[in-house]
């Protein structure tokens, strides 16, 4: 016994030495969530740049909104995915590149930011390239998953048939 005794004074003072970080962040989990939304954004892109567009409605809630210029409100997953398909004949390259997310102190609503660049075929069979600037407003699903509320893109540059004329300020990335 007085082998033991010790021992357990050892013990108890190797682990009062092991001393491990718990502080919690400043923002609490919105650092978390943040990141989460950032790569729920990301894993889209990759998504729709390995997959094409067919699978793009899959993202959206069932009422989500996608407001594209020229096409206006397009409202419902359906209704999405038929203007997706539409594009698809059209839009050989697509890419976007999330730069911030922000999420509500609830952790149920989030916006991502970020740039686009798209390549698509034109009326005359050229390939135009144009660049831009999105905003998806994303809702936490009760699996815990994000998708898309609302999709917002906005044409920076192009259509123009040469890439370089497309980048005016350095941006590149993707929302139609």
């Amino acid at each position: 016994m007085k082998r033991s005794i010790p021992l357990l004074v050892v013990g108890f003072s190797l682990q009062a030495c092991a001393v491990v970080d718990e502080t919690p962040s400043p923002n609490g989990p919105l650092d978390a969530w943040k990141a989460e939304l950032i790569e729920a954004d990301q894993a889209f892109s990759d998504a729709i740049s390995q997959q094409g567009l067919e699978g793009w409605a899959a993202y959206f809630t069932d009422d989500g909104t996608m407001i594209q210029e020229g096409a206006g409100e397009i409202r419902g997953r359906e209704a999405i995915g038929a203007a997706m398909d539409n594009a698809a004949n059209a839009i050989t390259s697509f890419s976007w590149s999330p730069e911030r997310a922000e999420v509500s102190n609830g952790g149920d609503l989030g916006y991502t930011v970020g740039n686009y660049q798209t390549t698509m075929v034109g009326p005359e069979g050229k390939e135009l390239h144009s660049t831009g600037l999105y905003v998806s407003i994303w809702r936490r699903q009760e699996d815990g998953g994000w998708k898309v509320e609302m999709d917002l893109g906005n044409p920076v540059t192009g259509p123009s048939p040469n890439p370089s004329d497309t980048v005016d300020d350095g941006r590149t990335g993707g929302h139609p």
